[in-house]
């Protein structure tokens, strides 16, 4: 068996290209990138030809600045003329309707989305079978090794702090300022020179505490990479539960906390745990998540979703 990955491939982090690629290879599915941005049209169809894949995983499928809507469907479409391949749409973001709302049908043969809300709003207009799959945990056997360089003895926050300053009810980065105001905590940028997704592994058990902090926690459903990414290594976390998080991730995973209204509920709780002993809720974390939430596992049930269709 055979897929290509369409994405942001040349991206130095994509969760979408790791978690895809990883668990594609560990269900025996052999995989070929190809980057959605920088790779002309024409050069993506040839290399999809050539190769003849049983599935293509697309990600930034409607981003009409890239391509234009009626010449990523018109392409799919092209592609499945010439192969027997199914083509399935992605996208994990915070949303409730995508970015193109029609029909999909004779392009695309299934979706995988993130929110609750999408599946119910996309299936009535794609026209094709929409499943609910939230992020998913890449696979390890085992957690890494500390790093006393990573061992980090105040909370830290990973990601782009003025991100979302606006369109969302709840401001996080209004809430990081605050947070800063009354607490010491370490912020490493992403796709910045401090970045530290690419060590992963070794922050999450070396560091004393990672911060869970992002946006889109009113929509049903969605958790972004957060509470895979770390609890699935093993990371102690502070972090905003996400509406419907509970029948995914237990409470007793983490260590969660309920609004960006008092800053000051985030100090009292690293207060609480800062001097504790947190492995036995690390252990549990990082078991927990790759036993239900493993991309190898999450690509293993796709797979059999779309060998149903």
């Amino acid at each position: 068996m055979k897929a290509v990955i369409i994405g942001n491939t040349n991206l130095n982090y994509s969760w979408f290209v790791l978690t895809h690629r990883q668990g594609l290879k560990l269900n025996d599915v052999e995989t070929l990138d190809i980057d959605y941005k920088s790779t002309p049209l024409e050069v993506i169809k040839r290399d999809i030809l050539q190769y003849k894949p049983n599935y293509i995983f697309t990600h930034l499928s409607f981003h009409s600045h890239i391509h234009p809507i009626n010449t990523i469907l018109e392409f799919f479409k092209n592609i499945k003329d010439r192969i027997d391949v199914k083509v399935v749409h992605t996208c994990q973001d915070a949303r409730t309707h995508d970015r193109y709302m029609g029909d999909l049908r004779g392009s695309f043969d299934a979706a995988f989305v993130g929110t609750y809300p999408m599946v119910t709003n996309c299936l009535n207009v794609f026209k094709i079978p929409v499943f609910y799959m939230p992020y998913s945990s890449l696979t390890y056997a085992k957690r890494g090794k500390y790093s006393s360089k990573l061992a980090f003895s105040v909370p830290i926050f990973t990601g782009s702090p003025g991100a979302h300053r606006t369109g969302w009810a709840d401001n996080r980065a209004e809430f990081i300022e605050k947070l800063q105001s009354i607490m010491t905590i370490k912020i490493f940028k992403t796709q910045s020179g401090e970045d530290l997704r690419s060590k992963t592994p070794s922050l999450s058990v070396s560091a004393k505490c990672i911060l869970g902090l992002c946006v889109g926690y009113e929509i049903d459903g969605y958790m972004d990479v957060r509470p895979f990414q770390y609890l699935g290594t093993g990371a102690f976390m502070i972090m905003r539960k996400f509406k419907g998080m509970g029948s995914y991730i237990p409470d007793d995973l983490y260590v969660p906390f309920h609004s960006y209204e008092d800053p000051k509920a985030v100090k009292e709780l690293w207060d609480y745990w800062k001097n504790r002993n947190t492995e036995k809720v690390r252990k549990r974390a990082f078991e927990y998540v790759q036993y239900h939430h493993s991309c190898k596992k999450r690509i293993s049930n796709a797979l059999w979703k779309l060998d149903q269709i």
